[in-house]
């Protein structure tokens, strides 16, 4: 590694020994800084990029790679930033007059070392009522210099017992960030709560740090870490727990024990006073009999405050409790004709449902009318003057919503407040929720919290699209539980049918082949391009972002997306961002890297979690407009916002050219591209498949395999969720699943429009 040079080139690696002149930038939460640095025996000084926590006038030692900026020139991007203690008296000055003590200045900085010298940190170490003994510090100013010191004694502590422990500069800042002068002593007790309290440190590097730290490898804390490790992992699988004997199976697996070890472990965690896991059993649907299961706290509690809640609101009366027959039929034929449109009896109930009863779901596949049934609910509830608040789990969906119904949509967290506990209720008549399939089991008990208990409550959404990204499967389990009133579309309206993508998608759904090809030179919504290698799907998906589709259809590269089943193949996820980001992207006017991804203006970029700070939820996606070096902060234009991401969170999003079918829930785009080939056997399913086609709206080409193809049609079933909400509902059937207005449309009888 070489020291500083007097020409740097970009790219270099270098090392350098200096002290802090100047603190341009940090973030008080990450510690990433922007440092001048002056390097010993030189003058000028280096600006510096990195996570530390020194203060003007440390000393430091810097390694990492010369890096060029656009506007600022050569600047180091730092991979550890090590503090020293200042030894000269000029250094030591300049230290103590930085900002680090209340209420001392360069004056009284001078004083202090001009009364110990050398020795002064020392003094201030061990002696430090000394500072007594120098002119204009009090008992009140001491008191205030003496805290704040040993809150600077305890920082440098720290960072270099984590030092020692293997952990990053990054993420030692991060560390110590979250538990503060505590990190130590917390970390010796129990090194496992790492994984859990800290973003980015997961079960492995807190298991190899407990080992360091001599916890014994057949500890009870250890195997206990890893039982909660497992839920963990469940839970990002969709799962609200896990069955006892998969997880003691696991266990064996993860930890290297017997299970005899594990068990007692499952037993104790069960009776401890705060437990994380909690044991039920559950019906087992396949087998017969029963399961017994370790359910997620958080998650048990989840599902069953969501089967208490949602029952107790079935049996109230819904928003027009003294209606008759005669008028819910006239309010519901009114309405239709004020939209203009035609209702099947099945939506005709639907509108009935809202009106009626508390509690109501419509389901049903693209192009059965879902929207249109929506928009006569809400003319109905217009003309009874009752406030209609609508929501959808994404910023897209809602978007989506606005645009189709006219009524202003909001996000589920701007609802429930972003996770705030303090959060005012939903104060309205009826809370309208569409794209139902993803909300989770937190979602849900959210929503049902924060409703008012004078509201009724409809979902929609499509029951056959994916589960939610989150744990559990809502909306499939409330209505496989049929407890709940329920409307389910399946007749295909005219105007929709001549849609390719619609036909296709509902043969999918129903484990039927593609349609025929259409003859050559003519014009359809939906394509298969045969493609025999994982290269030639790559070559074609690439013509088609570059080329094909936007001379065809006039739509930038920005409005087409390749949705893929899996990440880590050949045509999965990770290669295809990649690909496509060199061939739409190449050479972007700023980037920064972060890890492996380069992020650049005029990158498409996708959010991978929920960040209430930043108001970007999980699956929401936009453009990279600029990025600021100085302040180390990436801009991207999601929807109609702009969003500034700390580079210190640039793990928490990805390159969107090419996302999976999970994280396209609840988006539309103008045209979707779908490479199906063998390699993505694992996730070769029927509602992989059918998702992915219903998320195009004007052009959907599916590139690929025919085999792979016909493997994710006949593919019915999607791994099971282990889950508690249905069996819950069952065990409770609420009363109110009857209502005087249940057949107010007979199946052979339609509305009279205009």
């Amino acid at each position: 590694m070489e020291t500083v040079q007097a020409q740097p080139r970009h790219g270099d690696a270098v090392s350098m020994r200096g002290v802090v002149a100047r603190i341009v930038f940090r973030n008080d939460d990450t510690g990433s800084s922007i440092l001048r640095v002056t390097p010993e025996g030189e003058t000028e000084v280096v600006t510096t990029c990195g996570p530390s926590l020194a203060e003007i006038g440390e000393q430091v030692t810097v390694t990492g790679v010369w890096k060029r900026h656009p506007k600022y020139g050569f600047q180091i991007q730092a991979q550890s930033i090590v503090t020293e203690r200042p030894a000269t008296p000029e250094a030591i000055e300049r230290y103590l007059a930085s900002g680090i003590l209340p209420g001392v200045g360069e004056t009284l900085a001078k004083r202090i070392v001009a009364a110990f010298g050398p020795a002064t940190l020392d003094i201030m170490d061990n002696e430090i009522e000394r500072l007594l003994e120098v002119h204009g510090i009090g008992e009140q100013k001491f008191d205030g210099i003496s805290t704040a010191w040993g809150e600077q004694k305890a920082a440098q502590t720290i960072m270099l017992f984590l030092a020692d422990q293997g952990i990053t500069h990054a993420m030692a800042v991060r560390i110590y960030k979250r538990y503060g002068a505590a990190a130590i002593d917390l970390i010796r007790k129990n090194p496992y709560r790492l994984a859990a309290d800290v973003r980015g440190i997961g079960f492995a590097t807190a298991d190899a740090i407990a080992a360091k730290l001599g916890v014994p490898h057949d500890s009870p804390k250890r195997i206990t870490a890893g039982l909660l490790h497992l839920s963990d992992v469940a839970a990002k699988h969709g799962h609200c727990g896990m069955t006892v004997a998969g997880a003691i199976h696991d266990a064996t697996e993860l930890l290297s024990l017997p299970a005899e070890l594990i068990s007692p472990c499952v037993d104790a965690e069960l009776q401890a006073e705060d437990p994380a896991l909690i044991a039920d059993t559950l019906p087992d649907r396949i087998n017969g009999g029963t399961v017994d299961c370790l359910f997620v706290k958080r998650l048990y509690q989840s599902e069953s405050f969501s089967a208490t809640r949602l029952p107790e609101l079935a049996r109230r009366p819904g928003p027009w409790p003294e209606a008759n027959e005669e008028q819910v039929r006239a309010l519901v034929e009114q309405s239709a004709s004020t939209s203009g449109m035609t209702l099947e009896p099945e939506q005709a109930q639907a509108v009935v449902n809202a009106l009626s009863r508390r509690v109501s779901i419509l389901t049903g596949g693209p192009g059965t009318g879902k929207t249109s049934t929506l928009k006569v609910i809400l003319a109905a509830l217009d003309a009874r003057k009752l406030e209609v608040i609508l929501g959808a789990p994404t910023g897209k969906a809602a978007r989506r919503m606005q645009e189709a119904t006219g009524h202003e949509a909001f996000t589920v967290a701007k609802l429930i407040g972003m996770g705030r506990p303090d959060h005012p209720p939903i104060k309205c008549d009826v809370l309208i929720i569409d794209e139902a399939s993803m909300v989770d089991v937190p979602m849900l008990q959210a929503i049902l919290k924060q409703l008012d208990d004078n509201a009724s409550l409809v979902l929609v959404g499509d029951v056959d699209q994916l589960r939610s990204i989150g744990p559990g499967q809502a909306l499939a389990d409330l209505i496989a539980s049929n407890t709940l009133p329920v409307v389910r579309l399946s007749r295909i309206f005219r105007q929709a049918a001549e849609s390719a993508i619609i036909r296709n998608a509902h043969r999918i759904n129903r484990g039927l082949g593609l349609e025929p090809p259409v003859p050559e030179g003519t014009t359809t919504d939906f394509y298969f391009l045969r493609s025999s290698t994982p290269e030639d799907v790559l070559s074609k998906i690439t013509q088609l972002v570059t080329e094909r589709i936007p001379v065809g259809l006039g739509l930038p590269s920005n409005q087409i997306q390749v949705i893929s089943p899996r990440r880590g193949t050949p045509t999965g996820v990770d290669s295809i961002n990649a690909l496509l980001q060199q061939a739409v992207n190449p050479d972007p006017v700023a980037f920064v890297r972060y890890g492996n991804t380069r992020f650049g203006v005029g990158d498409r970029v996708l959010q991978t979690v929920n960040n209430y700070d930043l108001d970007v939820m999980n699956g929401e996606s936009g453009i990279i407009t600029a990025y600021d070096s100085e302040a180390r902060t990436l801009t991207v234009k999601i929807d109609d916002r702009e969003v500034e991401y700390p580079q210190s969170e640039l793990d928490q999003i990805d390159l969107a050219y090419a996302m999976t079918v999970h994280k396209s829930q609840g988006s539309q785009f103008p045209a979707v591209v779908i490479p199906m080939v063998t390699q993505h056997y694992m996730m070769l399913t029927r509602a992989i498949l059918y998702t992915a086609v219903t998320r195009a709206s004007r052009l959907c080409i599916v590139v690929g395999q025919p085999a792979a193809l016909e493997m994710a049609i006949r593919n019915v079933r999607a791994e099971p969720r282990l889950t508690r909400l249905r069996a819950l509902l069952e065990s409770i059937r609420t009363p109110a699943t009857a209502s005087p207005f249940d057949a107010v449309f007979d199946h052979d009888e339609v509305p009279a429009v205009a």
